[in-house]
C-alpha cells in the first residue's frame, strides 16, 4: 500500500503537546491577573503564570525549557485594553464565577454555554407562564417580579444562570433582597405603562453583543501565545515530514505555522492576529431549545460563524486530492488500489461538538478499497477518543474500520523528548513505518538543551 498525501488535522491538543498554555484554565486565570493589575504596568510570563509555576504545573515549566519566556510580557498598552474590556465583559465575569464548579476544559466550557443559553430559556418559560405577576412600581418604569414560585426556581433550580442574568443587567437584585427582583426595563414591553411580557429578542440580541466581546479577549489572548519564541529550532515530527502536507486545523493560533515553517494550513474556525474583528469560530454546535431558534440566536452557533466570518470551512470533501481518488476507485475500482491517504489528528477530543467533521471523516471507504486511513494520536490513553468515536458513528462503522485497519491509535510525538534526547524517535502509522524512512525525509534529532 503506498502512501499517496498525508493530511494532519490539529486540535488545541496539539498546542498543549507543545507547552503552550492554551488550556481553558490558563486563558481564565491569567485574565484574572490582568483584571487585578495595577495600572500603567506591563506584566511578565512568570508573574502571569506564578499560581501553575509555583505548582509545578507539568506545561508550564516544560514551556519555561522551550520558549525565551523571560522576554514574554503584556505590555502597559495591552494591559489598560484588556482591563477596560475585562471590566464590561459579563461573560468574563459569568464565567469567572464558575472557576470551581468544573469546567475544566474548552468541550466544559462549550457545553457550559449551551447550559446557560438552556437555562435562560428555561427562566422565561417560567417567567411568561405567570404574566400576573409583572408589575411597575409608581416611580420608575420597571417591572417586579411578585411570584414567590419564579423565585424560588430562579435561585434554587437556575443557580448559575442567576448569575448571568444580574450580571447582563437583564435581572436585577435590589439591595441583596431576593424578596423584591426587578426587570431592567429594556427588556419588558409596556402597554399604557403596564408590563404585559419580555422582550426576549433584545435579550438575546444583548447577550450576543456581550458574547462577541468576549471573543475579542480570547483573541487578545491567543496573540499573546502566538508571541511565544522557542530557544532553538525545533525538531520535525514525522507526520510533517511529508512534503506539500496539508494541515486543517481547529485552532486559532498559529503554531504550526511558527514553529515549523508551514505554509499549508487551512484554519476551520479561523485565526487571531486578522485586521477584522471578531473572524474566529468560538460557540455552541447548534441551537437546541425553541425560544433560541424563535429569536434567531445564531450568534453562539459555530456553523453561522464560519459563515459571517468566512473562514476555510470547506473540510476533505473539498479536498481534490480525497475526493479524486475516493471517485476513481469507486469508479473504476482497480485504478489506485494500491494507493492511499493518511489521515492523522493530533490533539483532537473528537467531542461531539465537531460531528459534523467526524462524520466527513468516515464517509469515505464505502467499499472494501479504502482511500483513506485514519490515524489518530493520543496521550497517555486512547480510550477517551475511541469512546468518542463510537458515540457518534456507532460500534458498528468503528469496528469495520479498526478490523480492516482503516483506523489506528498511535501514541502521540513527545515533543520535549523529540528535542531533547537523541534516541527518541515519533511514530507514525504502522503501514507507514515500514516504508524505507527516506520517503519522508528524517527528522533533525538534535537537542535544543545542549546548551541552556
Amino acid at each position: 500500500m503506498i502512501v499517496r498525501d498525508r493530511i494532519l488535522i490539529i486540535g488545541n491538543g496539539f498546542d498543549l503537546a507543545h507547552y503552550l498554555p492554551t488550556k481553558y484554565e490558563h486563558f481564565i486565570h491569567v485574565m484574572k491577573v490582568v483584571e487585578e493589575a495595577s495600572s500603567n504596568t506591563s506584566l511578565s510570563f512568570d508573574y502571569l503564570y506564578k499560581d501553575f509555576l509555583d505548582d509545578e504545573d507539568f506545561i508550564l515549566t516544560k514551556c519555561k525549557e522551550l520558549y525565551k519566556t523571560e522576554e514574554l510580557e503584556i505590555t502597559v498598552k495591552q494591559i489598560d485594553g484588556l482591563k477596560k474590556k475585562l471590566i464590561d465583559s459579563h461573560w468574563f465575569r459569568f464565567f469567572k464565577s464558575q472557576v470551581d464548579s468544573g469546567v475544566d476544559t474548552w468541550i466544559d466550557f462549550e457545553n457550559e454555554v449551551k447550559d446557560t443559553l438552556n437555562s435562560v430559556c428555561s427562566l422565561i418559560d417560567e417567567m411568561e407562564g405567570e404574566p400576573q405577576h409583572f408589575r411597575v412600581t409608581d416611580d420608575k418604569k420597571e417591572a417586579s417580579i411578585q411570584s414567590s414560585l419564579i423565585r424560588e426556581k430562579m435561585f434554587r433550580k437556575h443557580p448559575a444562570i442567576s448569575k448571568i442574568l444580574w450580571q447582563f443587567n437583564i435581572i436585577e437584585r435590589e439591595q441583596f433582597d431576593i424578596r423584591k427582583l426587578t426587570l431592567n426595563k429594556e427588556f419588558v414591553k409596556y402597554y399604557h405603562e403596564h408590563a404585559v411580557y419580555l422582550d426576549t429578542n433584545k435579550i438575546f440580541l444583548s447577550l450576543t453583543k456581550h458574547w462577541n466581546d468576549f471573543i475579542d479577549i480570547f483573541s487578545m489572548y491567543i496573540e499573546y501565545i502566538n508571541t511565544f519564541e522557542p530557544r532553538k529550532k525545533l525538531a520535525l515530527p514525522k507526520v510533517l515530514s511529508k512534503d506539500e502536507c496539508t494541515i486543517y486545523s481547529f485552532n486559532y493560533s498559529s503554531t504550526v505555522e511558527r514553529l515549523y515553517n508551514h505554509a499549508h494550513t487551512q484554519f476551520l474556525h479561523g485565526k487571531t492576529g486578522g485586521n477584522k474583528a471578531n473572524t474566529i469560530v468560538l460557540g455552541i454546535s447548534d441551537l437546541e431549545n425553541k425560544i433560541l431558534v424563535e429569536e434567531k440566536a445564531y450568534g453562539f452557533v459555530k456553523y453561522y460563524q464560519k459563515l459571517v466570518n468566512n473562514t476555510d470551512y470547506q473540510f476533505l470533501r473539498g479536498n481534490p486530492d480525497i475526493t479524486d481518488l475516493d471517485r476513481e476507485k469507486f469508479e473504476y475500482g482497480a485504478i489506485g488500489e494500491n494507493e492511499l491517504i493518511e489521515i492523522y489528528l493530533w490533539g483532537h477530543s473528537l467531542d461531539s461538538s465537531d460531528s459534523d467533521y467526524i462524520e466527513e471523516i468516515f464517509g469515505f471507504n464505502q467499499d472494501s478499497n479504502p482511500s483513506i486511513n485514519v490515524i489518530v494520536y493520543y496521550f497517555g490513553s486512547p480510550h477517551a477518543q475511541l469512546a468518542n468515536l463510537i458515540s457518534i458513528m456507532g460500534k458498528n462503522v468503528i469496528e469495520k474500520w479498526m478490523k480492516e485497519g482503516w483506523l489506528e491509535f498511535v501514541e502521540s510525538p513527545d515533543i520535549y523528548q523529540l528535542n531533547a534526547d537523541k534516541g527518541y524517535e515519533d511514530k507514525l502509522s504502522k503501514k507507514s513505518e515500514k516504508k524505507p524512512m527516506q520517503l519522508f525525509g528524517k527528522a533533525n534529532k538534535k537537542s535544543i538543551f545542549s546548551d541552556i
